[in-house]
C-alpha cells in the first residue's frame, strides 16, 4: 500500500511503521578535515523523528556502497531475521556483515552527519559525492563513479525496462 510518500511496510502492525520514500540526486561535499556532509533539507523534511528515528544506519550495501536507512526502518528489517540459539556461518556472517559493522549517524543542529572514517576509506569516497534516493535508502557514491554508472544505466537502460516488464507478468498457464 502507498500513502503519500510514505510505504505501509508492517501490514497488521498497529504503529504502521512507514518508510520515507528517498529519490533523487544531490551533488554534495564531504568535509574531509572533519568526515561530515550536511544532509540535503529536503531529505531531513522526509523524516519524522518518532517515527522514522532520530538517525540513520549505515552499512555496506550489497554493491559495497554505503547505504543509509532511517533507524527505526533498519531496525525492523534486522529483526525480520529470525534468531537462533546455534545459528549457521552463513547466519552469523550476515549479522556481522550488517549488524557488527553497521554505523548509527545522527545529525546535528545543522542537519550534517559525520561518517566514520574507515567507512569512507573502505569504499573510496572523497570529497565531492552524490547521494543517491534508492526508493527505502539513501547510497553515498564518489561522484564520479557516480557520473560512470549514470553511464552505464543509460546504455542499459532497454535491457532494464524489458527485464522488469518481464517480471512483472504473470507466468503463463
Amino acid at each position: 500500500m502507498v500513502y503519500g510518500p510514505y510505504r505501509q511496510i508492517a501490514e497488521g502492525n498497529e504503529n504502521h511503521l512507514r518508510q520515507p520514500f528517498f529519490f533523487g540526486e544531490y551533488e554534495l561535499s564531504v568535509d574531509t578535515s572533519k568526515n561530515r556532509m550536511l544532509l540535503p533539507a529536503e531529505i531531513r523534511r522526509q523524516i519524522d523523528p518518532e517515527n522514522d528515528g532520530e538517525a540513520f544506519f549505515l552499512v555496506k550495501g550489497s554493491d559495497g556502497r554505503p547505504w543509509m536507512y532511517t533507524e527505526k526502518y533498519f531496525k525492523f528489517l534486522v529483526s525480520q531475521e529470525p534468531s537462533e540459539l546455534t545459528p549457521t556461518q552463513d547466519a552469523i556472517d550476515y549479522i556481522r556483515n550488517n549488524v557488527g559493522r553497521a554505523s548509527r549517524l545522527e545529525w546535528d543542529a545543522q542537519g550534517r552527519v559525520l561518517f566514520p572514517e574507515r567507512v569512507l576509506k573502505r569504499a573510496g569516497i572523497g570529497k565531492e559525492v552524490t547521494l543517491v534516493g534508492a526508493q527505502d535508502h539513501l547510497e553515498l557514491w564518489d561522484r564520479s563513479e557516480w557520473e560512470a554508472e549514470c553511464a552505464r544505466l543509460d546504455a542499459r537502460r532497454s535491457e532494464i525496462d524489458l527485464k522488469r516488464r518481464q517480471l512483472r507478468q504473470p507466468p503463463p498457464t
